[in-house]
């Protein structure tokens, strides 16, 4: 149409980087206006562009570090912001369950796992025509339609296909709140001596496994239970009406618990659990990148270089070499992890560090996994020292770039949901 201007190409990652560049040298002008523009440029090019931050210590002038920290916290929020909405995953085509377990896996990032089934099943055709939608009830009708089902592989951090078990208890109620999954269990009464008996109401909450969820937390006071119309009707008391809850999450899923007082008489059904919790995840991975370990090699730890992601600084603390024959040696390298928020959200993280990924690069980019890594060690500061062992290293040492992915920011998100079902039949 007349008068519209095409939208520009987007940058290749050479441009990206280009930009980046150019832009810290601009942050340096001695013209205020000039400075602004160029923070307000490195905002413009997106999360993208992080993958070309220098590091702290790469940096000259407490001016340039403080503008680019204030971008690099605005650009990592706006990563944040967009991991923690619902995955989006479009079904359509005839694939093998293999195919559709990696094709789920690529669309959304979460892991869908194949092993528990036999060949014939992972080669098994299934066809499938749904358009693009949010995660959970996409998958739920997927493996509705392929005839199977799923669990939790909480150290894959990912969803197991399995074959169907027919005998397997149906759910009360599946319902949907953005990134997680909601079920209720049961709803059963429980006796008591000489006192109306208390409702019972058991519920599992799951998140998308590609959000690394570290607590989920919730109150009796939060929970409204009664009757499912609008309003709801008032009387159904919590038991404990002063409790709270804090949940280190299974491989992402906890179970909840909760005992309501019906009123006398009982109104009639259906009834309605209206949930509310916080679930405090840390949903973004950023690589903390440390080049040129063989100058670490040679000055040991007089310096300790260190990287901040989000709120996490990652030091640098040792490397060590080890000859293990004629041509190969093995690496042990330290780091120390350090979070800017503590409490109980990081006290459940930290059995989480063991399954941070890290891993050594060469200068063609191909990674070397590790072979091994320490028990966490708990420092006076609160941080937390990792060691990693690399073995069949070349001699002389051609991949010497270590990277260690870090859960960079930590976020609660709301989940509200409500569970209808018919009030089960006194005993």
């Amino acid at each position: 149409m007349p008068g519209l201007v095409p939208a520009a190409p987007p940058l290749s990652a050479d441009q990206v980087r280009g930009e980046v560049s150019r832009l810290i040298k601009e942050l340096r002008s001695p013209q205020r206006e000039s400075r602004e523009r160029a923070e307000r440029l490195l905002l413009s090019l997106g999360p993208n562009a992080l993958t070309w931050f220098p590091s702290e210590d790469e940096v000259n002038g407490e001016g340039v570090r403080q503008a680019l920290e204030r971008v690099r916290e605005q650009l990592e929020r706006d990563l944040a912001d967009e991991a923690t909405r619902p995955g989006r995953l479009e079904l359509k085509g005839r694939r093998s369950v293999a195919e559709w377990a990696a094709e789920i896996t690529r669309q959304t990032g979460n892991r869908i796992l194949v092993d528990a089934l036999p060949p014939e099943e992972q080669s098994r055709t299934v066809e499938c025509e749904r358009d693009a939608g949010e995660f959970w009830p996409q998958f739920d009708a997927w493996v509705s339609l392929a005839g199977l089902q799923w669990r939790h592989a909480a150290e894959q951090v990912a969803l197991r296909l399995q074959p169907a078990d027919r005998s397997a208890e149906v759910p009360l109620q599946v319902t949907y709140a953005g990134a997680h999954r909601v079920v209720l269990d049961s709803a059963t009464w429980k006796r008591r001596e000489g006192m109306p008996p208390l409702l019972r109401l058991r519920a599992l909450v799951t998140s998308e496994p590609r959000l690394r969820h570290l607590l989920f937390r919730w109150t009796n006071a939060d929970q409204r239970v009664g009757t499912s119309g609008e309003p709801p009707s008032p009387g159904f008391a919590p038991f404990a009406p002063d409790g709270k809850f804090e949940l280190p999450p299974a491989g992402g899923h906890a179970h909840l618990q909760m005992d309501v007082i019906p009123p006398d008489p009982a109104p009639p059904g259906p009834w309605a659990w209206r949930g509310e919790m916080r679930a405090t995840v840390a949903p973004l991975n950023l690589p903390a990148t440390f080049r040129d370990l063989n100058h670490m090699v040679k000055i040991g730890s007089a310096e300790r270089p260190r990287r901040r992601r989000g709120g996490v600084l990652v030091t640098l603390e040792e490397v060590q070499l080890r000859p293990e024959t004629d041509d190969t040696q093995s690496a042990t390298i330290k780091i120390a992890v350090a979070y800017n928020r503590g409490g109980p959200e990081f006290e459940s993280h930290r059995a989480w560090l063991l399954h941070n990924d890290a891993w050594l690069e060469g200068g063609d980019g191909q990674r070397v996994p590790r072979e091994a890594i320490s028990e966490p060690t708990f420092h006076a500061d609160g941080a937390v020292g990792m060691s990693y062992r690399f073995g069949g290293l070349s001699r002389p040492w051609t991949t010497d770039t270590f990277v260690y992915s870090v859960p960079a920011l930590i976020i609660d998100l709301p989940v509200k949901f409500t569970l209808e079902f018919a009030p089960p039949t006194i005993p």
